[in-house]
């Protein structure tokens, strides 16, 4: 077995005694709660990347057959920028989408860059029930870092609550960062509308989001992700501003993800208890 120097350092410092042994297991939840820290960070930048392919999806064919709304009554909150150029094919079955940002970063509106093509197949309007809507990425970079799998859009029509939900699946998702490490997952999730239903504009449209997932974070660490609070989101805002995520890792431990009481900002708390009871609180900046 190997042991790092942090390890063999409490293992000596253990022998010295038990006040020892109790900074050796602080030092210890520090680091655990700092590794805690990427996973969490890392199973939110999947969930953002998802989300907001489907934002600008939606965005590009909006007063068209995706979504039937209107550009102009939406509050100027746009991810596409002037340098995507949309292709919109509604001759095909199913028809074809395609946000093309060209081969160099492009700065958009969110302040973030973007390039290359995200490619969406859909068989009817977002609001239709029963239709599908399957997201795809061609040499897609977000900030330089690349997006590949496939994200798949069901709507379930009305749920028992009267609201309008979907099913949305992401399949073999990877993000391949600069450094060549990467983060995989997968994961199914349940949208459901609450409100801006009745209106045109998409900036008053409400969401809570459910489900879970699994992944590899860029450490290699595996976990899984399960939504045990709803996670809430308005369109006029680009983060989700409450919900809590569980995360638990590959080695059974499990932490919380605290998304906030409300207020649009893109921060978020991660909790994690040691096994002697002290608790450590981090903030993390969303994506």
């Amino acid at each position: 077995m190997k042991l790092n120097l942090a390890t063999l350092g409490c293992l000596a410092a253990m022998a010295i005694g038990t006040l020892t042994f109790s900074s050796c297991n602080n030092a210890a939840i520090e680091e655990e709660a700092g590794t805690d820290q990427a996973v969490a960070t890392d199973s939110e930048e999947g969930e953002s990347i998802s989300s907001e392919a489907s934002n600008i999806a939606d965005g590009a064919a909006r007063g068209t057959s995706i979504v039937g709304r209107s550009s102009a009554a939406d509050g100027g909150y746009e991810l596409l920028s002037n340098c995507a150029t949309i292709s919109h094919d509604t001759t095909t079955t199913p028809r074809s989408l395609v946000i093309d940002y060209g081969a160099t970063n492009c700065m958009c509106n969110d302040g973030k860059n973007r390039r290359g093509r995200i490619l969406v197949s859909y068989t009817g309007r977002y609001f239709e029930t029963g239709s599908v809507k399957t997201m795809t990425f061609d040499n897609f970079y977000r900030n330089d870092k690349k997006v590949e799998g496939t994200r798949k859009i069901t709507n379930n029509g009305l749920n028992s609550s009267g609201r309008m939900n979907w099913t949305i699946v992401a399949t073999d998702m990877r993000v391949t960062r600069p450094d060549g490490t990467t983060h995989t997952w997968n994961s199914t999730r349940n949208r459901e509308m609450f409100a801006g239903y009745d209106t045109p504009a998409m900036s008053d449209d409400e969401y809570q989001v459910t489900g879970n997932g699994s992944g590899t974070n860029a450490r290699g660490i595996n976990y899984t992700a399960e939504i045990t609070t709803p996670l809430h989101r308005m369109m006029s805002c680009r983060w989700f501003d409450k919900g809590i995520m569980t995360l638990t890792r590959n080695n059974g431990s499990s932490r919380t993800v605290d998304f906030g009481d409300g207020t649009c900002d893109d921060q978020a708390t991660i909790t994690v208890t040691g096994r002697r009871g002290r608790t450590i609180t981090r903030t993390i900046t969303l994506n």
